[in-house]
């Protein structure tokens, strides 16, 4: 049986780490901390429990695929809750509520915007499409080629490739409240409006459309399950584990080095970010120079701060913008 090293143990890793096994190999998991979960892990102090990274709950029917592909259902592992309202947005003057439907949705614009409902739903009835496009025809493929987007169904929409989300829905909403709003979910793939095309705009059906769940007891059920199904399958997952180098022979990685031993494998697969990944390995054998990431514009980091109430906070929602 052929022996697959896995380098950590985040979302990608652990969805990675479950269909290797299904596929018949030897998987083992690196994690450098005590727990699993990378940038999704949890947090218990004093009481409190926190989720330290995602929080957001979008696109449930990319959840429901994997534990599908696996025999299993998410209900398997956790109740899912729809939130309503789905998050609020606080502007200087006004609170938008995004309810848990289009209708309640609709309203809210038309209360803000007289006529914007209708443009709302064009506008997310585009968005479906695309996400039907983006999920069953781009998402799923290997991405090893450039060439993987162009697709009957891309080639059909190629004037949004060429203006952005911004100009999309400041060609239909003229309230800034409604511009903000209807930008806002780009940012979770780190990138900015105003230099995303418009087909990018499956984000809002997701959104809109899909609605904002929430597993209870928070984001790291999620983890929870996605190890349950691994350790299945025969996973076998190291934490305080960290990997500080990925070893190569004769062009051909055979496994790594962690705390001072090498572990031998097949096949290497790091979960870890692309730049932190390449740094594991010797110069010679990475694909960009240091040069290279140096001019690459990085999407912004957060500031964190968790924050324990010994009481219920009325005023607010589960999730909440300040513009």
């Amino acid at each position: 049986m052929e022996k697959v090293i896995v380098i950590g143990s985040g979302f990608s890793s652990l969805s990675a780490s479950c269909y290797l096994a299904k596929a018949g190999f030897e998987v083992e998991i690196f994690e450098k901390n005590s727990t699993v979960g990378g940038r999704a892990r949890q947090l218990v102090k004093e009481g409190f429990t926190f989720d330290i990274g995602p929080s957001w709950y979008w696109m449930p029917d990319i959840f429901e695929k994997f534990f599908a592909d696996f025999g299993k259902k998410t209900s398997d592992f956790y109740q899912l809750d729809k939130l309503n309202p789905a998050y609020k947005i606080f502007f200087e003057d006004d609170i938008i509520t995004i309810g848990d439907c289009m209708e309640t949705i609709c309203e809210e614009f038309e209360r803000i915007e007289s006529g914007s409902s209708t443009h709302l739903k064009k506008f997310i009835g585009q968005a479906q499409e695309n996400y039907n496009i983006a999920i069953n025809k781009v998402v799923l493929r290997p991405g090893l080629s450039p060439l993987e987007l162009v697709t009957k169904e891309t080639v059909l929409r190629v004037d949004q490739f060429f203006k952005t989300i911004s100009q999309e829905v400041r060609k239909k909403f003229k309230n800034p409240k409604l511009i903000s709003t209807l930008e806002f979910p780009v940012l979770f793939l780190g990138a900015k409006p105003n230099n995303t095309p418009s087909f990018y705009n499956f984000m809002n059906f997701a959104d809109f459309g899909l609605g904002t769940w929430h597993p209870k007891g928070g984001m790291y059920e999620i983890i929870k399950a996605m190890k349950s199904v691994a350790e299945e399958l025969g996973v076998t997952i190291h934490t305080n584990g960290p990997v500080s180098h990925i070893l190569v022979s004769d062009g051909q990685t055979v496994g790594v080095r962690s705390q001072g031993r090498n572990h031998i494998a097949d096949y290497v697969v790091s979960g870890a970010d692309y730049h932190h990944s390449e740094t594991l390995l010797d110069k010679k054998y990475r694909q960009y120079s240091e040069s290279y990431w140096d001019a690459r514009t990085y999407a912004p980091s957060s500031l964190l701060f968790y924050i324990g109430f010994d009481k219920k906070l009325t005023n607010i929602e589960h999730h909440n913008l300040f513009f």
